[in-house]
């Protein structure tokens, strides 16, 4: 008998273990975090906006908390109820309950939030607070020693 190797095959089985170990590792205690949604932080000059993808989540089962350095997510996504003659056979979804808490790069103004949640995506757009907003410094040479002027940009 011949066998060829098949490097899809191999890696494909791999993975598969990564998957279980990293399952493992990181599901320790599922009563509490079955998983955690992606995001995506980007900087729009004042303001730091965050997208979290939540598709299948409820906004009443959605809990957001903002301090001036970090955002955390938490809440539930609920298995949808299947007709009592249907059973669920595979599911790639996760179920149950989430959280996921991001470091910002910079202080934003935690009390001015602007929230939106769509279609199971959830918009933050977070301001900055003045210190770390874009400044323009002219610089001005009188004799020995610069002075040195300070202006927001407008």
């Amino acid at each position: 008998m011949i066998r060829y190797w098949n490097p899809i095959e191999e890696a494909d089985a791999i993975r598969h273990q990564l998957d279980r170990l990293f399952d493992g590792m990181l599901d320790t205690d599922t009563s509490t975090v079955n998983w955690s949604p992606a995001i995506e932080v980007w900087d729009q000059g004042n303001a730091l906006v965050l997208k979290a993808f939540l598709p299948g989540v409820k906004a009443d089962d959605l809990d957001i908390q903002v301090t001036r350095k970090s955002v955390s997510l938490s809440g539930q996504r609920h298995a949808e109820d299947l007709p009592e003659d249907a059973k669920r056979l595979y599911s790639d979804i996760r179920y149950g309950q989430f959280q996921r808490a991001t470091k910002l790069p910079v202080e934003v103004q935690n009390t001015k939030v602007d929230a939106s949640f769509e279609q199971g995506l959830l918009t933050l757009t977070l301001p900055k607070v003045e210190a770390e907003q874009h400044k323009v410094v002219k610089v001005n040479l009188t004799g020995e020693s610069p002075a040195i002027d300070a202006a927001d940009d407008a």
